[in-house]
């Protein structure tokens, strides 16, 4: 168990530099010049441009750039947000609870409701529950989160006003201010991840079903309930982890579209404001950000198989 630990901890060290690196190079091929960005549609001589790239350390080649920017962002330093006018940390700090709190949400919605409805869809086979199972997961799939976002405040908070339309309140000011703000976002988030994780855990639940260490849990009088959640369920869970793991990196990333939606202060909204001002900054930190939460959720997820699966134990 310790190995596995300690090798699964190993690929995760190259795989946090591969992911650095492209984030950096990615960021600086967007079109356009943060220069620019920064002096707006002045009218400003080739002196002030060249200033102001020297600044921000534009004008140096792209490898210095990268040999600066890699140790300083792996010491924790990210800069100073060329638009904020604050150290990068300090906005990241205050944004970060937000999408966390949105994903953490949507993700436990997702396992409440998933893995139990694609586990009674695969114990009732071809019964009414099944049906209606995979017509919640194929309708999940479909729908596009954003486009349901846009439907839930016009019926639910327009329409109904039982549920404020956007904005958000720290949880500090309250547990209902701060919880109401999240349902309508949760739920356009989660509503795909539950279609996704009910097929995952239906075709998994299946396969388990018919293998001979169930069938003979049976045979051996076990309650139907016992064989379900001991034999089967847990051999299941080792790819239905990985599917929850999947989904929380896809959280992340879908939180982007909806926090634009229900105009919720968190990073993806500020990922995209920084991209479109070109604030390199504040743009590679709320990527890392996110980028560094996701492969942090893998590692978990891979030490989890240790405990799911004993072969890996003893391997």
């Amino acid at each position: 168990m310790l190995s596995y630990a300690l090798r699964r901890i190993i690929v995760f060290v190259p795989t946090l530099f591969i992911t650095l690196t492209l984030i950096f190079v990615l960021t600086r091929m967007l079109p356009g010049s943060p220069v620019a960005s920064l002096l707006g549609g002045q009218s400003v001589n080739a002196a002030k441009i060249e200033e102001v790239s020297q600044q921000l350390g534009l004008d140096r080649p792209i490898l210095v750039q990268y040999f600066e920017w890699l140790p300083r962002i792996l010491s924790g330093s990210l800069g100073q947000s060329m638009f904020f006018d604050k150290p990068v940390a300090e906005v990241l700090f205050q944004r970060f609870p937000v999408t966390l709190s949105l994903t953490v949400l949507a993700l436990l919605v997702t396992i409440a409701i998933g893995i139990p409805l694609g586990i009674l869809s695969a114990v009732k086979r071809g019964s009414f529950f099944d049906y209606m199972g995979n017509v919640l997961s194929s309708l999940g799939m479909a729908v596009p989160p954003f486009w349901l976002g846009f439907v839930l405040i016009l019926v639910v908070a327009v329409g109904l006003k039982w549920l404020p339309s956007s904005g958000y309140r720290p949880i500090d000011m309250g547990l209902w201010p701060w919880f109401s703000r999240l349902i309508l976002p949760t739920i356009a988030l989660s509503l795909s991840q539950i279609g996704l994780i009910v097929r995952m855990t239906r075709s998994t639940m299946l396969e388990v079903l018919e293998t001979e260490y169930v069938s003979m849990a049976r045979a051996k009088g076990m309650p139907e309930w016992i064989v379900i959640t001991r034999h089967a369920l847990r051999n299941a869970m080792v790819q239905i982890i990985t599917a929850i793991g999947l989904l929380f990196a896809l959280g992340l990333g879908g939180s982007v579209i909806i926090e634009q939606v229900f105009a919720l202060p968190g990073l993806g909204e500020l990922i995209t404001t920084a991209a479109i001002r070109r604030d390199y900054a504040t743009l590679e930190g709320g990527i890392f950000y996110l980028t560094l939460t996701a492969l942090l959720v893998n590692l978990l997820v891979d030490l989890a198989y240790a405990y799911f699966n004993p072969r890996v134990r003893l391997a």
